[in-house]
């Protein structure tokens, strides 16, 4: 016969064994609520942060540029960090580039993640995208940090003017040009490029801005490098080190925009989406 002490203690152990159910039910919402949140986070940085790219629009307006160059179309895309970007990344990306319609296109460096070696797929890929951007006057692009010598076999298959620590004067319409001049950042040299008309630098590193302005003449300076930060916190880029970092700086009368960049070097971004740079260059 069961005393009343061992019913007690009967009822006190199914009333601690329900609460403990209790507690672990609560604590496997809690955790599958945390988990969701960060798988949540993650597919944001993957799918939408690192995905979705902007169009960023500026105008330059200086009274140096030739009245025949007024609403000139420049458009500036960089750090493309191949495989970052998916073969369908690129046709999305081409697609939102042609659409623009620029008049000229420039690219600031940096093909591939360091550590890739491009095979001859990825080359081919990386040919027929740069080949099928368009724009109605000239390509350009500068050699990044990760470049190798396909960086010269692609740009050159692709109908783009590599300007390696090189001037190219532009003319449309007149017999004043506007001269554009790119620097090769990780080898600077700055011999026969002196500009006595509205210049616009072409660099990677922004970090090297003040290196090209004691040398050279220019109003206006495009970079890339440094991809946003990747992951951006109330503006402030939390994955870069450079000293040149913001969206746009005016160095000692020269105006610097730093893309944000195509890819990634670590899957994801936050608050920063990669993004293409449109320029309209304005007369006065």
């Amino acid at each position: 016969m069961i005393t009343r002490a061992e019913k007690n203690k009967k009822i006190r152990d199914e009333i601690i064994r329900e609460e403990n159910q209790k507690r672990l039910k609560k604590t496997a919402k809690i955790l599958s609520s945390i988990l969701a949140i960060i798988l949540l986070i993650l597919c944001l940085g993957m799918y939408v942060g690192a995905k979705i790219v902007v169009v960023k629009e500026a105008r330059i307006e200086n009274s140096e540029i030739p009245k025949s160059i007024h609403g000139l179309k420049v458009v500036q895309i960089s750090d493309l960090l191949y495989n970052s970007l998916t073969k369908n990344d690129l046709n999305r990306i081409k697609k939102q580039v042609n659409e623009i319609n620029p008049d000229i296109l420039i690219f600031t460096g940096d093909l591939k993640r360091k550590d890739i070696e491009l095979s001859k797929k990825d080359i081919e890929i990386l040919e027929n995208f740069f080949k099928e951007l368009k724009a109605t006057k000239e390509k350009f692009a500068v050699i990044g940090e990760n470049d190798d010598d396909s960086f010269y076999v692609i740009m050159e298959n692709s109908n783009f003017k590599v300007l390696n620590n090189k001037k190219e004067s532009f003319f449309y319409k007149d017999a004043t040009p506007i001269d554009f001049i790119g620097f090769n950042t990780n080898d600077l040299k700055f011999d026969n490029l002196d500009s006595s008309v509205f210049s616009i630098c072409i660099m990677h590193n922004p970090d090297k801005i003040e290196d090209i302005i004691e040398h050279v003449n220019c109003r206006v300076a495009f970079a890339g490098d440094t991809i946003g930060g990747e992951i951006r916190v109330f503006g402030i880029p939390l994955l870069d080190n450079h000293k040149h970092n913001k969206d746009y700086e005016i160095i000692n009368n020269t105006k610097l925009y730093v893309s944000n960049g195509l890819g990634n070097e670590c899957n994801v971004r936050y608050f920063n989406h990669p993004s293409i740079q449109l320029f309209r260059l304005v007369s006065y």
